[in-house]
């Protein structure tokens, strides 16, 4: 019966390729024959190759448990990453816009509605509003980009317009959802991505 210093020391031949020396150990050690000796010393190598594979499939196993989250993690980050440089691009472009544009004053004629499908299944009538305005003695019409489920103004009501001089067509409302709404959307997403990312990434990819 091998001690355990004794068969680790077997062992330790073994792994350093001194397989002859370890069967002369074991045979000296416990005055068997050389057969005995040779066919526990095999023994003692397919343990040594079992006790590798399972290391090897535990290492293999931790990487990819932690591989996924940071797959994850990483992809939430990223997008999150985009919509806040999508809002920081928004931004700048309304700044330019209105440092350059004419104010003018517009007004309301006319709604357009449509239903919103619900995640309960209902629906939500959406109202997306239509101004006219002139500029240089032209009439022109704008079909708002954004839809609410309420009228916020009233057909006639007047509000500012900000137009690009160099193309009339092109426009801002001026008001506060018109020209914020879709930053403070993306915003919130871009936040919200981003930090379930690095949560993900930073604490279950470790």
């Amino acid at each position: 019966m091998l001690s355990p210093n004794q068969k680790q020391h077997a062992k330790s031949l073994i792994n350093s390729g001194q397989k002859l020396e370890a069967v002369r150990y074991l045979q000296n050690q416990l005055n068997v024959g050389a057969d005995q000796a040779l066919s526990l010393t095999e023994k003692l190598e397919e343990e040594i190759n079992a006790e590798f594979e399972a290391e090897l499939n535990n290492t293999r196993g931790s990487a990819k448990d932690t591989k996924m989250p940071r797959l994850v993690g990483g992809l939430f980050m990223t997008l999150g990453s985009i919509m806040l440089l999508i809002v920081l691009y928004i931004i700048y472009s309304n700044n330019q816009f209105v440092k350059r544009a004419i104010p003018v004053m517009g007004e309301v004629v006319n709604y357009d509605s449509y239903e919103s499908s619900n995640d309960d299944g209902g629906t939500t009538t959406m109202f997306t509003p239509t101004y006219a305005y002139s500029f240089n003695g032209r009439e022109y019409k704008y079909k708002s980009t954004t839809s609410s489920s309420a009228q916020d103004y009233s057909i006639g009501d007047k509000v500012e317009i900000l137009v690009d001089p160099d193309d009339p067509n092109s426009i801002l409302i001026n008001d506060f959802w018109e020209r914020w709404l879709l930053v403070l959307v993306l915003g919130f997403l871009g936040t919200m991505f981003s930090g379930m990312g690095y949560l993900v990434y930073r604490f279950l990819g470790t």
